[in-house]
């Protein structure tokens, strides 16, 4: 949270916050929908990251299309933290968060940080685009060495590993419009 120490002041023995401030129009059970939606969709595309690893397929032993497909652990890992990080912000504004150490101004109240818009807003809307990237990528490639060498492949293999990439990227996919329109709702108050 280093990042973000400028955005606190400290008055007394409590810190103030004095950093941007992000409003939305969506209402709290929207929001906290959206949530639960991208989340479920982002621990889908782990099983069926995790799913698409364990074939052993022809495509796994080749660096170009191996490559994309294991680097997309990371944005979908960090998906799944986006999507809790805005469960939890969810679950604070209904009350049964815990207590916060820092004083928010009556007119912030329901907005969230910048370390929290961040957290739940962008980091999904950037995970998403990775993982349809990635996944696009991964695809792509697999086709490519599917129509380079048929013979020497096992079909059932290659393709059930496609269909995992094309799963992840129909995901991805959904999950980036998702939280591009949840992104398009937010303001910034200074």
């Amino acid at each position: 949270m280093k990042k973000y120490g400028n955005d606190y002041r400290q008055n007394g023995k409590q810190f103030e916050y004095t950093g941007k401030w992000h409003s939305t129009k969506a209402e709290a059970k929207e929001l906290k929908q959206y949530a639960w939606s991208y989340t479920g969709l982002m621990i889908a595309a782990m099983i069926v990251y995790v799913a698409g690893l364990m074939i052993n397929n022809a495509g796994s032993r080749v660096f170009w299309v191996l490559i994309p497909f294991v680097t997309m652990i990371f944005p979908i890992s960090y998906g799944i933290m986006g999507g809790v990080s805005l469960l939890l912000f969810c679950r604070n504004q209904e009350g049964k968060g815990q207590t916060s150490q820092v004083v928010i101004p009556e007119e912030h109240v329901g907005h969230m940080t910048r370390a929290q818009y961040e957290k739940g807003i962008r980091r999904p809307v950037r995970c998403s685009i990775a993982i349809v990237g990635f996944a696009f990528f991964t695809c792509v490639a697999d086709l490519i060495l599917i129509l380079l060498k048929p013979t020497d492949l096992v079909l059932t293999r290659e393709l059930l590993f496609e269909v995992a990439s094309a799963i992840t990227l129909t995901l991805g996919s959904v999950t980036a419009v998702q939280s591009c329109q949840t992104k398009a709702k937010f303001t910034i108050f200074e």
